[in-house]
């Protein structure tokens, strides 16, 4: 692995992980249990974001999911007036479906939320190794229904729905678009997909020229084992690269971080989703890693990542 490809900025988020590991102060997140390593997560997040930029409004809510209810958190921006009926963008977090939660990606919402046109509802679905593969999509799936319902009347437009998500949660939110296309419920309008998981547990070149460039083997070994087992790994709701028929799927924002180990399963995807037949936007964010949407206190390619998946979902709206 040479660090030669890397920007600036995201080297020296590297250099220090490496020397807080070599000194003892920082464990790597697969040597810790699942709770200890979404504290970890939380705090690093914490450390990268920048502040909270305030918006019009936010509200914590309920989705009723099989077994009970899960958390949900709705955004306006600033700029958008109370009584206005705006899109919504359905929002769902990385983390390996095993880390993360609406506290680790409330500074994108809000980000989000401020610079586009559109309201943002983040999704809390729930997670391995408590609930285990097909729950994080079965919660994701219910959520997109019951926003379509908005029986909290919100003051959203079901008419006009994106989905958007990052490495973990862009796995979802393609996979929702892909069962939306099955099921006919909601039409979907729009998908941005930031360095998604488009096919666990198979080998690309990336994974190796990138390995532990924040994300590494035994860390993907470690969430893959929390959450799904060995045998649906080929389900397609784990890879949606392998579902048979991505034809008449949503336009797709893809983008991806150029020193990430999920950079050709994302790239892959884009041009699958191209041959049959979609409209498809990929762009590399060259020296880039893993999880730089969380990391805009420190990489400034956060700030572009932003504004071009807000551009790119207010220009489907319209």
């Amino acid at each position: 692995m040479s660090d030669k490809n890397l920007h600036p900025e995201a080297l020296a988020i590297i250099n220090d992980i490496r020397s807080a590991e070599e000194s003892g102060d920082r464990i790597p997140l697969y040597n810790m249990d699942h709770i200890e390593a979404r504290n970890a997560y939380l705090a690093m997040r914490g450390s990268l974001s920048p502040p909270a930029p305030e918006v019009y409004n936010v509200i914590d809510i309920k989705i009723p999911v099989e077994g009970g209810n899960i958390k949900a958190r709705y955004y306006r921006g600033i700029n958008n007036p109370h009584n206005n009926i705006l899109p919504v963008t359905i929002f769902f977090h990385g983390g390996g479906w095993v880390i993360g939660d609406l506290e680790t990606h409330d500074v994108v919402c809000r980000q989000l939320s401020n610079e586009g046109n559109f309201d943002v509802i983040a999704i809390d679905y729930r997670m391995g190794p408590e609930y285990r593969f097909p729950t994080a999509i079965n919660d994701s799936i219910a959520s997109i229904t019951w926003v379509k319902n908005n029986t909290s009347n919100l003051p959203i437009d079901i008419n006009k729905i994106a989905v958007c998500g990052d490495s973990a949660g862009g796995n979802i939110a393609t996979v929702c678009c892909i069962n939306s296309k099955i099921n006919l419920d909601t039409p979907i309008s729009f998908q941005a997909l930031i360095y998604p998981s488009t096919h666990m547990g198979a080998q690309y070149t990336s994974k190796e020229e990138y390995d532990g460039y924040i994300l590494s083997k035994p860390l993907m070994s470690w969430f893959e084992d929390k959450y799904i087992d060995k045998d649906q790994l080929n389900d397609w709701r784990a890879a949606p690269i392998l579902f048979n028929d991505l034809k008449k799927l949503p336009p797709s924002l893809i983008l991806v971080a150029g020193c990430d180990p999920l950079k050709d399963e994302g790239i892959a995807y884009g041009e699958k989703l191209k041959k049959a037949g979609n409209n498809v936007e990929t762009k590399v964010f060259d020296g880039q890693i893993h999880g730089f949407l969380t990391m805009g206190a420190r990489i400034k390619d956060t700030a572009k990542l932003i504004s071009l998946v807000s551009n790119r979902i207010d220009n489907a709206f319209k």
